[in-house]
């Protein structure tokens, strides 16, 4: 029995782990596929900001030209408050691309590492198919033999019975 359980268990949890780690790799996949699409996104903000500041620095050097520094100086404020939110925003979105660039590198090295543990389970599987197989070949033979001599001892008593009536 033993035998049978090497044989059944070298085949069964090496195929679980390898689609444990197929699995997980279709999940990094689609952190990279959703990554990469705020990564887009974030160059596309970059890009607005640029032309945003150009913009914004136009406009700041008409209301210092054209207008009374009291009203110069609110529209001023405005427009940084405004400009400097958007920075931020764009900033933080930066940020938290970085973060998960790092998280999905510790993810990718797990990966890595699930399957050289796989790979080096694979000799253990073909040590235990082997060592599962003789065990069962040997205990199915012992089993028969031990059989036939316990048949042989039956015959032999109920031949000894038949022989005192």
């Amino acid at each position: 029995m033993g035998g049978v359980f090497m044989v059944v268990f070298s085949f069964i949890y090496p195929l679980e782990k390898k689609q444990k780690i197929e699995l997980e790799i279709n999940l990094y996949n689609k952190q990279i596929t959703l990554l990469n699409e705020e990564v887009k996104s974030l160059n596309k903000e970059v890009e607005n900001l640029k032309i945003k500041s150009k913009e914004t620095i136009k406009t700041l050097e008409n209301i210092k030209s054209n207008k009374d520094s009291a009203t110069a100086s609110r529209e001023i404020r405005e427009i940084q408050e405004t400009y400097n939110k958007v920075f931020y925003a764009t900033k933080a979105k930066e940020n938290e691309i970085i973060t998960k660039d790092i998280i999905l590198k510790y993810e990718k090295s797990k990966i890595a590492l699930l399957e050289n543990h796989i790979n080096s389970f694979s000799i253990f599987r073909w040590l235990f198919l082997i060592i599962g197989t003789t065990f069962t070949i040997f205990g199915l033979w012992n089993w028969n033999k031990s059989t036939l001599i316990y048949t042989e001892m039956q015959r032999l008593e109920l031949e000894k019975k038949r022989g005192l009536r």
